[in-house]
């Protein structure tokens, strides 16, 4: 379906822009002579700014070798957001993402699609009802409804799982007590146009427990089905490298239905979180299957580590991942990020066993300009 073409970003552009005025004239008058403002106008909005440079030792063997270093500006990259009151309550939540440079491609164009692409609303019904998101954001599966993977050299299963991180469509979120709940229906085939014309539906159940040693955990269930979705091999990496070389295009990325269900969790207690997700379910050719598990912990306001196991089953193919990460915070908006994964990577008849080592900085600038 051609859902939700991207005028949403001359939607929040046009918003944003002429949200500058409002504030002008009020921002200068003393506290007591402001008055909130009466009808439609911006409440809040910012823009926020983000870079991130890898230094990447990268090294296969087997099918397809590779040996290469390089040093790539995975992302310059802006922010907006905006938010509209009816001179009443705040209805309508804007944000837009957009890579002015990146050095990211991945197999076919498709990991800077995974990573980049952002442009939604979010239109809220009203206190204690939900909240209807319309646009291109991340797909409402597993862990990746909380967890923020865009900013981690290390990834969770999505890429091999979903074959997708970002993709267009229109959902329904909200909260009831204990749980909150996101069900989406979207096109499949990424912030590219729909491929079928026929949309997949995606949605997540979760449930918040406080524990009686303090720990929180969030537990939730997912669920997806769509047709002519996209699947790479599990030789490569979709994200990071391009398709299999001397190869067509087919070998590394085809399409193909999927069924999908999911259990996952985070639990943080003290200065850990464990996060968990276990998939399961079918490709238009046989089952597929994957677990991934991650251990972060704080070792003090400044340090970090993380070890991760990724592996995943689908016809014809298997891959495991297994990384590790150290992160330091130079400041507030400053990181330093030192990771290593080693994937191995299998089809019948063939191997392709792999190190990469990265080295990543992050500088954050929270509030360019905004009010």
């Amino acid at each position: 379906m051609g859902i939700l073409k991207p005028s949403i970003i001359a939607l929040a552009t046009l918003l944003i822009v002429t949200g500058g005025g409002v504030a002008a004239e009020t921002d200068n008058m003393p506290a007591e002579q402001q008055q909130p403002p009466k009808g439609w106008h911006i409440s809040d909005s910012n823009t926020s700014g983000r870079l991130d440079y890898q230094l990447m030792n990268m090294a296969a063997t087997g099918a397809d070798p590779m040996y290469e270093t390089a040093g790539k500006l995975m992302a310059a990259e802006v922010e907006t957001t905006a938010t509209i009151n009816n001179g009443e309550r705040d209805v309508l939540d804007l944000a837009l993402q957009w890579p002015y440079v990146t050095q990211m491609k991945g197999v076919d164009g498709r990991g800077k699609e995974m990573h980049f692409g952002n442009a939604y609303g979010i239109y809220k019904m009203g206190l204690g009802k939900p909240n209807i998101r319309f646009g291109q954001f991340v797909v409402p599966f597993g862990n990746l409804a909380y967890y923020e993977t865009h900013t981690r050299p290390l990834q969770t299963l999505y890429p091999q799982s979903l074959g997708v991180r970002i993709d267009r469509g229109v959902s329904v979120e909200g909260f009831k007590g204990d749980y909150d709940y996101w069900m989406a229906a979207m096109g499949g085939n990424g912030v590219r146009n729909d491929n079928n014309g026929k949309p997949i539906a995606a949605g997540r159940i979760a449930r918040r427990f406080d524990l009686a040693n303090g720990g929180i955990l969030t537990a939730g269930v997912s669920g997806l089905y769509g047709k002519d979705m996209p699947r790479f091999s599990t030789l490569v990496d979709p994200v990071m490298e391009e398709a299999i070389m001397d190869m067509p295009l087919d070998h590394s990325l085809t399409f193909t239905d999927k069924t999908r269900l999911g259990l996952d969790m985070e639990y943080s207690a003290g200065r850990d979180t464990w996060r968990a997700e276990v998939i399961g379910g079918r490709d238009s050719d046989g089952s597929v299957n994957g677990q991934f598990l991650q251990w972060n912990r704080a070792l003090n306001e400044k340090n970090e580590i993380t070890t991760q196991l990724a592996r995943w089953e689908q016809p014809g193919g298997s891959r495991l991942r297994l990384g590790a990460a150290y992160g330091r915070k130079i400041n507030d908006d400053t990181t330093i990020r030192i990771a290593a994964e080693r994937s191995l990577g299998r089809i019948p008849g063939e191997d392709r066993n792999g190190t990469t080592v990265m080295l990543q900085f992050t500088r954050e600038f929270s509030s360019l300009f905004g009010k």
